[in-house]
């Protein structure tokens, strides 16, 4: 017997929507009824997870190409789902993350890039619905970063920066929404074995010669869980954050990695 959330006929904001943690996210949250305005770069992969979460579920889904980067999408998205259903009650924060290289490799246009993708996309949308959500006393905004928010690396300082902003941001905000019944709370994946870390496993196999269950295996043998997530466990921690069995946490970052990280704080 599946769990209902208490979400049915809500509706939820979901960015980076067309793949990945993003479209399993959108799809356990469309499995409870909540209609979706689903956003990514392409229209047509947004076209194939409407499709596909629309064979699933009964719910309405708009989409909406674009980047999250583009300071004027977080307004157009907040228009098309008050013209189509006059609410926003869950909003989904996330993005790729920056690439990769030392911080004496970045230059500012780098830096720039990265805050806008990772950070300033988070703090757009988040303004955008805030107040709707503060009028109508009920909000969830939950975002996707990484366990770099913790325990940020080297070859990953733009990342790590624009994470662990993200994580103060939302800490920041948490209060003065908490007044109006809106929570705020942040997940950080360690691996989620989605298709583009599938991908990243098969380059590993192939450079190293080697089978693709050995690179896989050796890769997972660091978790304490000893396996990458599925990514509808990881959509059913962004599911509880948005229904009413989350109301009561807000401000918080969660480490959903299988033990990984070692950080106690």
């Amino acid at each position: 017997m599946s769990v209902d959330y208490e979400i049915a006929g809500r509706v939820a904001i979901v960015c980076g929507a067309s793949t990945g943690m993003g479209f399993s996210s959108a799809m356990g949250l469309a499995k409870q009824g909540v209609n979706l305005l689903l956003i990514s770069r392409s229209e047509e992969k947004l076209q194939s997870a409407k499709a596909d979460i629309s064979a699933q579920s009964d719910v309405d889904i708009e989409i909406l190409p674009g980047s999250v980067s583009d300071p004027k999408l977080a307004q157009e998205a907040g228009d098309i789902a008050l013209k189509t259903w006059n609410k926003v009650d869950v909003l989904l924060n996330n993005a790729g993350g920056p690439p990769m290289g030392s911080f004496l490799e970045q230059d500012d246009a780098a830096w720039s890039e990265a805050l806008d993708l990772s950070l300033m996309s988070v703090v757009r949308f988040t303004r955008v619905v805030a107040p709707l959500m503060m009028e109508r006393k009920w909000g969830r905004i939950i975002n996707i970063t990484s366990t770099l928010a913790k325990e940020p690396s080297g070859p990953m300082v733009l990342s790590a920066t624009a994470r662990a902003g993200v994580s103060a941001f939302s800490k920041s905000i948490s209060i003065e929404l908490a007044e109006n019944n809106v929570t705020i709370n942040t997940l950080c994946p360690g691996g989620v074995l989605t298709g583009r870390l599938r991908s990243l496993v098969e380059i590993s196999a192939k450079n190293q010669n080697k089978d693709y269950d050995e690179v896989l295996k050796a890769s997972e043998s660091s978790i304490p869980l000893g396996r990458f997530a599925d990514p509808e466990e990881f959509a059913d921690m962004v599911v509880f954050l948005a229904s009413e069995r989350g109301r009561y946490l807000t401000g918080t970052t969660t480490m959903v990695d299988g033990g990984l990280t070692k950080s106690v704080f």
